[in-house]
């Protein structure tokens, strides 16, 4: 398998070897999304041991949600991969003639916005897994407490690490409206995010002294 093979194709191997290269990317945005994948998976590990043992209606349902969430991270981690690629092409491109420089600088423009709002919409996914934890921290299988704990750390450092992202390109894009837009949502989405881990962290603990 090549290192231009879809995300979820690639070895751990593969993976790592072309992270640890001088090429652009895979990068911070990518290893965003695959940790909330990972998150994801870790969620659906816990439920299915779960469904092993009993039936729980809550956790059934929690089956594809999960499923979907991890498709949706691996997804968004592939998708920062080819924006940060379009936007190093960009940064390639002649500025020898005045026409020249200002399609640079368009193109530039546009390229940071979408470099700002590909892993904003990461940290979107990450914190909605958060939310739909929430059931596997509560009633999954307490053998597996662990993992669900597991599960919420990488989800939660999967929403900061995409904000990272989001908020070392907003300075950058000079378009006032569309930066402000970005931070008003990059905001709500960690405010978010807060509370969840607050409430799950709280149940862990309380899950501990039963």
């Amino acid at each position: 398998m090549t290192n231009h093979a879809p995300l979820a194709e690639r070895t751990i191997g593969e993976y790592l070897e072309k992270l640890s290269s001088s090429d652009p990317a895979p990068g911070g945005g990518s290893v965003a999304g695959l940790v909330g994948a990972l998150a994801a998976g870790l969620g659906q590990m816990v439920v299915s041991l779960t469904l092993k043992r009993e039936n729980h209606a809550l956790l059934a349902e929690r089956v594809e949600t999960l499923k979907a969430a991890r498709a949706s991270l691996l997804a968004a981690a592939a998708a920062d991969e080819r924006a940060y690629s379009a936007y190093v092409d960009v940064t390639r491109m002649p500025k020898s003639t005045d026409s020249d420089k200002a399609a640079r600088r368009a193109a530039m423009q546009s390229a940071i916005t979408h470099a700002a709002s590909v892993p904003l919409v990461l940290a979107e996914a990450a914190c909605g897994l958060l939310d739909e934890l929430g059931p596997v921290v509560q009633h999954g299988t307490a053998h597996a407490l662990s993992d669900a704990e597991m599960a919420v750390i990488l989800a939660d450092t999967s929403v900061s690490a995409g904000l990272v992202n989001v908020r070392v390109n907003i300075p950058l894009i000079k378009d006032e409206a569309k930066a402000r837009a970005l931070t008003s949502r990059a905001i709500a989405v960690e405010q978010k995010a807060d509370r969840l881990k607050a409430r799950l962290h709280a149940a862990l603990v309380q899950r501990r002294r039963a």
